[in-house]
């Protein structure tokens, strides 16, 4: 990969060139216009929300250090090999992801049409978590910062928040508005305003074109390392930080046994490397053909996962430190009771305030008698304020990076300024993956020879998309979002990508597609690669394609509502019937697109190839993705 950094603007594509291929006599497809701007706008696509929001939220739901271990398992028998094969194909094809799978068999158009689909579902409540940012991001122009303190009413503290924390008050309370069950309700007037901004950024965006120099991709990429680092650094030196990432790395041994643990794992594989998007197989069809992506797959995936795992101990660090203050809040309120009973009932004569004990209930600088120590030893069974109790029982649910960090930047110095880099960060990073997300449903529709110019169609979908994701600007919007990302990906992710391997396997032939890879990187993949695309990948997949099928049967459906009380009771609420079926729709949205463009296609109804191709039958015709995401594009 080359180390220098180019000041030069990418190629713009001229869709009246006249430049064309020799051979074929198409059109040259446009290509990157060095590695080093490939490789940043692969990775800035896939260091995005889901290794900072979604990655620790998940961690944490499934028992922190019990999650690793699927989850590295995972990225090794299903990350790693399928972000080499999208690679590969794309630039082998040299097409978008409709493009390649209708090149390799008719019949399995309906693979990218199916990615264009989950596309869709996931962009649609990805700007509500841009929307968070956006708030939170406004909100950081205050000092001191809105969440620092509980709110006062009639010079008594809101009792919610005291019981809870101040962070975790203002997200619940002044952010969401949540409410206590999930149903259509009314509209939470600042979550609406916030989706309306998002949507407009999106919208110019997209339409404009990302113009990036190597500068500029440079900051894009790096930008998010250096706020986490600072983070990291801040959230290591916070009082129970220890505590927190030792409880992310011990696993139990427990939660290897749900299925719901594994599912999670595969799910954030696809989701944080985008797989199943079609967005890799669009910027990998720009390459070089005789680029070697196995060395960008394996750099690029390692480089994401790791930046998960980063971030994820600076979240539990931070719950660390939450959770030790809850710990000597809990203590200090149990304290008079318990010594004064023990002074009684063993007659120690001794007026002993926690002011006096240590955090961990032991004396300070004072000498006690030996019925006190022993008061001590008793103090510490009969107090039920512990770190890991608290860690345990902490439900925050999706919006718990956001908690995280709230609290991280109230032990800065200058807060505010932090708290505006940190959801700066987030912003920009949101906007790239997300840019990324619907960019390939735009391509598709311009490359099925529609005349609209590219304006109106991006101004269509985003109006159409912003009324629908309003359904996550109403105070039940958290539990619709949580709905969404439990179910609209897993299955349809999953069923993507085992087609996927299994067309290049078993249709398009595993003994070509490494004659290809010789051809383009000089020399075949070894047995590691052969053995996950025939055997290990497809069978991984198949697995946690029924297992989660029969978990999503057999379990009951059930979302949580976590009160911010004492008690950290969580609810257990059943879906209502609509929600159910909602489920089922958001999984079978992406699904049935496979076997319908089949149907078609063998009743010649519709064939695939047709999109966007000069000629049909050309393997060079340029289908979908017409330019490098990172190029100025024209109408």
């Amino acid at each position: 990969m080359s180390s220098q950094i180019l000041d030069q603007k990418p190629k713009e594509y001229d869709a009246d060139s006249n430049e064309t291929d020799i051979e074929s006599g198409e059109k040259k497809r446009p290509s990157w216009d060095n590695k080093f701007q490939y490789i940043m706008a692969a990775l800035g696509f896939a260091v995005g929300l889901g290794n900072i929001w979604r990655f620790p939220y998940l961690c944490k739901k499934n028992g922190g250090g019990a999650f690793l271990i699927p989850y590295f398992l995972m990225l090794i028998i299903e990350g790693y090999p399928l972000y080499y094969l999208e690679l590969a194909v794309g630039q082998k094809i040299r097409k978008g992801t409709i493009g390649v799978w209708s090149h390799i068999n008719p019949y399995l158009g309906g693979v990218g049409f199916a990615s264009n689909m989950i596309s869709l579902i996931i962009g649609l409540y990805y700007n509500m978590i841009l929307g968070w940012a956006g708030f939170y991001f406004i909100s950081s122009f205050q000092s001191p910062l809105p969440w620092k303190e509980c709110p006062v009413v009639d010079n008594i503290t809101v009792a919610e928040c005291a019981n809870s924390s101040p962070t975790e008050y203002f997200w619940f309370r002044e952010t969401l508005d949540i409410s206590d069950q999930i149903e259509l309700n009314s509209l939470n007037w600042k979550m609406a305003v916030s989706l309306i901004v998002a949507w407009l950024f999106v919208f110019i965006g997209m339409n404009k074109g990302i113009k990036s120099s190597g500068k500029v991709m440079y900051f894009a990429t790096s930008f998010p390392y250096i706020v986490l680092t600072a983070f990291f650094i801040r959230a290591m030196t916070l009082e129970g930080a220890v505590e927190g990432v030792s409880y992310m790395f011990s696993p139990d041994p427990v939660k290897l046994m749900n299925v719901e643990a594994w599912k999670d794992a595969a799910t954030q594989i696809f989701f944080s490397l985008g797989l199943g998007y079609g967005t890799i197989i669009a910027y990998s069809s720009y390459n070089s053909p005789d680029n070697n992506c196995r060395k960008d797959a394996v750099f690029i995936a390692t480089a994401n996962c790791l930046t998960s795992l980063f971030a994820c101990i600076t979240v539990f660090a931070i719950l660390g430190f939450k959770a030790k203050n809850k710990v000597l809040d809990c203590s200090a309120a149990l304290w008079p009771t318990f010594w004064n009973d023990f002074a009684t009932n063993h007659s120690v004569d001794m007026d002993i305030t926690w002011s006096e004990v240590s955090t961990n209930g032991f004396p300070l600088d004072f000498k006690l008698t030996n019925e006190a120590e022993t008061g001590f030893e008793s103090w510490k069974t009969f107090q039920n304020c512990t770190i890991e109790d608290e860690l345990n029982a902490d439900v925050q649910g999706t919006g718990l990076a956001f908690i995280a960090f709230a609290e991280a930047v109230l032990n800065f110095p200058a807060a505010p300024f932090w708290s505006l880099l940190f959801f700066f960060m987030l912003l920009n990073i949101g906007l790239s993956s997300e840019f990324g997300i619907l960019q390939t449903v735009i391509t598709t529709v311009l490359d099925s020879g529609t005349k609209i110019k590219k304006w109106k169609i991006t101004g269509v979908m985003c109006i159409c998309m912003f009324f629908v994701s309003l359904l996550f600007a109403q105070r039940s919007g958290n539990y619709f979002l949580t709905l969404f990302d439990s179910y609209a990906a897993t299955l349809s992710l999953a069923m993507i990508c085992f087609m996927e391997v299994i067309s290049v396997s078993y249709v398009y032939g595993l003994k070509r597609f490494k004659k290809d890879l010789a051809d383009m990187e000089g020399s075949e993949p070894g047995w590691y690669w052969t053995i996950t695309w025939a055997f290990v990948c497809p069978v991984a997949l198949a697995t946690i394609i029924i297992a989660t099928f029969i978990n999503l049967c057999t379990s009951a459906l059930e979302y949580s509502w976590a009160p911010l009380n004492s008690e950290k009771l969580t609810a257990k609420i059943p879906y209502p019937g609509w929600a159910i079926f909602l489920i089922v729709v958001l999984i079978l949205a992406a699904i049935v697109c496979i076997p319908i463009f089949a149907v078609l296609y063998h009743f010649r109804v519709y064939d695939a190839r047709k999109l966007g191709g000069v000629k049909n039958t050309s393997e060079e015709a340029v289908t979908e993705s017409q330019i490098p995401l990172t190029a100025t594009e024209t109408s």
